[in-house]
């Protein structure tokens, strides 16, 4: 253990790369006197889905200050208790890592990463405690070994091999990822603060580009909420392979994950590609949650435990404002064009179009129930929920609108947010579930009724007014068939389809899989099910590549016979031909000026 003196300290070691190991030593100075109660934590922060971190929990172990074994029993499936003893205990552990996940733990060949939440035992009625960090150095595992995290740094010790950290208490100490290993490191500012761009896993991309980006991106950020900003310093830590997106938000960090070749390289044209945009736009997700979510917080979650769920209604605002402003801060920076980012607001209007759950379930439905619907998607999921991303920030853009409008251009959301931060985040006091309500009522002192009706927007399923407030703000919506099973919308389109399919699916060597069936659909009525091997229409082979091409042939009502391998039993079923919704959106310019009412901040 480090000279530096913590009640509570935590060493840990990567002590193999084939097996996906982890050393844990943790030290308590002063156990509790009928016994030490230990837990780790059933779900990490700002992903809302109990994991159960403690089955990659092995060999756990006890002592007493002088070396000698001490009992421990185990009391549910994440929790122990360590006997009575006088002095202090050491507790020894293993914890296998090989979850590639921003919310994980994992060990491969070039880095090892892990969460706290994965890691460190929570040490009960000890927790506000301070306590210190020790990460045992792995150079011989691995070359250009470097550690990267924002946890405080405590002075390196001449005579051992490690770095030292330390934080306030244990929520502290795991809201810091730690990153260990080969990576790439191009430090930048945003601001006053001191900005890291981590790659891990292997990369051709430009690191000067992104920065560059992500610095005028994020400096949008600070002029919304304002100087000083909470943090002096961040670090974009991303974890690259060939095709992953996620990101998890953390009190000076984010954890990432996106696909190598989707980042720009030093051919990028100055105008982002969609993929890199979409890089940015999920960076900026990550820093807008350092104020909203980290320090502005919703009452639930702050007295809520790591050891189960814990339900609120305000994921659409947590969630949902940030997805709105995510896309939208992107825009302010000018590192994309008002119509690309009109663009991006016209796929996100498709894919709530197309959610035929959004009549099924309200969006603050869908924040209660993210544990186990949102974060438990099966099949059935595109009928059954919304989510509260995407229809929150929909609903954040709505409400956007109509302060403008309510207000006559006095307010806008950001209003809201600066209210937020100011009198929630600043003073660490949690929003009850009427937060938006009453910040709009009681210190906008508006009503949005001619405009707006919020609680039908998060309480009904019924659809809301986007057309009416996009064209009183210069913008026409406009709808149409869409062009093949990868049109996202956002764009006007020569050629659309005009024969509905009504299934998701994907290739297989011989035909398709069917992944999902949209109620109401023509695959609906035809009687075909997700998990069918769909190989003819009539006497025709189909493909992945062919299917729309075969049922566009077609004509409306026509009858035609399908067969599909369902459970290893051919079947003959019988298609109808029926229309294409006009369910894909995009949106034009009708009012140049009428527009910079609403993207003027």
């Amino acid at each position: 253990m480090p000279n530096h003196h913590f009640p509570i300290q935590y060493d840990v070691a990567l002590s193999s790369i084939t097996e996906h190991l982890y050393d844990i030593s943790l030290f308590i100075e002063s156990p509790q006197p009928q016994g030490q109660v230990l837990s780790l934590p059933a779900w990490i922060p700002g992903s809302y889905m109990i994991r159960d971190f403690a089955k990659h929990l092995v060999k756990l172990a006890a002592f007493d200050y002088a070396g000698n074994s001490l009992t421990v029993s185990k009391s549910d499936k994440q929790t122990w208790l360590v006997e009575p003893t006088s002095g202090a205990i050491t507790i020894k552990y293993q914890v296998y890592a090989y979850d590639l996940s921003v919310r994980g733990a994992y060990i491969n060949d070039q880095y090892g990463f892990f969460n706290g939440s994965n890691l460190f035992l929570q040490v009960q009625e000890q927790t506000n405690l301070p306590c210190s960090l020790c990460v045992k150095d792995a150079a011989q595992l691995f070359s250009n070994y470097r550690v990267s995290t924002t946890m405080r740094q405590l002075p390196r010790q001449a005579d051992v091999n490690a770095n030292f950290y330390h934080a306030q208490n244990y929520a502290e100490l795991i809201d810091h990822p730690v990153l260990m290993g080969d990576f790439d490191c191009l430090p930048f500012k945003i601001a006053d603060i001191d900005c890291e761009l981590v790659l891990a896993g292997g990369h051709q991309s430009n690191m000067q580009r992104i920065v560059d980006d992500l610095s005028q991106v994020c400096m949008e950020h600070i002029k919304l909420f304002g100087s000083p900003a909470p943090i002096n310093r961040y670090i974009f830590m991303t974890l690259l392979t060939d095709s992953a997106y996620g990101g998890l938000e953390h009190r000076a960090s984010t954890a990432l994950m996106y696909a190598r070749n989707e980042l720009p390289d030093f051919n990028e044209p100055v105008i982002p590609s969609e993929a890199y945009r979409n890089f940015l736009s999920l960076c900026s997700h990550e820093f807008f949650h350092t104020w909203h979510v980290k320090r502005i917080r919703p009452l639930e979650l702050v007295n809520g435990s790591l050891a189960a769920e814990c339900y609120t209604e305000q994921l659409w605002i947590y969630e949902g404002f940030t997805s709105y402003y995510d896309d939208l801060l992107v825009q302010r920076s000018k590192v994309i064009s008002t119509e690309n980012y009109l663009s991006v607001v016209a796929q996100n209007l498709t894919r709530l179009q197309r959610n035929i759950g959004r009549f099924k379930q309200s969006v603050t439905a869908s924040s209660f129930d993210a544990w186990t619907k949102f974060y438990k998607q099966d099949e059935s999921a595109i009928n059954n929920i919304v989510s509260y991303y995407n229809k929150g920030a929909i609903v954040a853009m709505c409400l956007d609108l109509a302060i403008k409008l309510a207000s006559r251009q006095q307010y806008n959301l950001d209003s809201v947010m600066q209210f937020l931060w100011l009198h929630h985040g600043q003073t660490a006091t949690p929003t009850p579930k009427t937060i938006i309500h009453d910040i709009v009522r009681q210190h906008l002192r508006l009503d949005l009724t001619d405009y707006f009706d919020l609680d039908l927007a998060i309480y009904s399923t019924e659809d809301l007014p986007v057309e009416s407030l996009l064209n009183q703000f210069g913008i026409a919506v406009h709808y149409r068939t869409k062009t093949d099973n990868n049109d996202k919308g956002g764009n006007p389109a020569t050629k659309a389809i005009k024969n509905d399919f009504g299934a998701q699916f994907k290739a297989l060597d011989t035909g398709i899989e069917l992944t999902q069936i949209s109620e109401n659909s023509a695959a609906s009525e035809a009687g075909l099910m997700a998990g069918d091997h769909l190989i003819a229409i009539g006497s025709w082979q189909i493909s992945a590549q062919n299917i729309y091409r075969l049922i566009e042939q077609l004509n409306e009502k026509q009858l035609i016979p399908i067969y599909v391998l369902r459970d290893k039993r051919l079947l003959q079923l019988t298609f109808t031909i029926r229309l294409a919704p006009v369910d894909t959106i995009y949106l034009t310019i009708e009012n140049p000026e009428q527009l910079t009412k609403w993207l003027s901040s």
